[in-house]
């Protein structure tokens, strides 16, 4: 794709580089709990963990302010985080995202999740690895969430151990408030750019 294209795909999402005054935050490093990490359960864990260090050096991040227009954050904060964490790939436009949930209505009720809007972190998650797939690139979402600790979602597709350097992983934040039945949240997030506190 042309240079000129891809900026005009960029230039429908809000520039969140002006991170002055958004605090910084840390992840939880699972390295730490010596009894947490050798739990076989665990190993997913830390490939997260290797992973979201890999692109938010010392676990450090900053929150984007993300809209929750349509009840679609997770849409909006997948496009800000691509943005922000792979300038090299597209941005999907909002209808790409749509169509794609749309064509995993199938799945989604087979899996008891008849939602339109709303998205869980799994749900985001296939969007953005079969919206990858559309574009021959291979797509893995992870989050961080209250709890601080990154996940990856798995797919078909691409898993937590999938150590293919050719994967483009993005990362948003997601406050779990779903999981105690509330409304939940995702936003964008990006890298510390300067002396934020964490």
């Amino acid at each position: 794709m042309s240079q000129p294209a891809r900026n005009r795909d960029r230039s429908q999402i809000p520039n969140p580089l002006h991170t002055s005054g958004l605090p910084c935050h840390q992840a939880s490093d699972i390295l730490l709990d010596p009894l947490r990490a050798a739990l076989p359960r665990s190993r997913a864990y830390i490939h997260a963990r290797n992973r979201f260090w890999m692109v938010f050096p010392s676990g450090r991040y900053i929150r984007l302010p993300t809209t929750g227009t349509n009840l679609e954050c997770g849409f909006h904060a997948l496009r800000l985080s691509i943005a922000e964490q792979s300038p090299s790939l597209r941005v999907p436009t909002l209808e790409e995202l749509r169509g794609v949930f749309a064509s995993q209505e199938a799945e989604n009720a087979a899996a008891g999740m008849v939602n339109t809007d709303n998205f869980s972190a799994d749900q985001l998650g296939a969007v953005f690895s079969s919206w990858g797939e559309g574009q021959g690139v291979r797509c893995q979402l992870g989050y961080v969430a209250d709890d601080g600790v990154p996940v990856l979602i798995n797919t078909a597709s691409v898993t937590a151990d999938d150590a293919d350097p050719g994967v483009v992983r993005v990362w948003v934040y997601n406050d779990g408030a779903a999981l105690r039945g509330l409304m939940g949240h995702f936003e964008g997030i990006t890298k510390p750019g300067g002396k934020e506190e964490v």
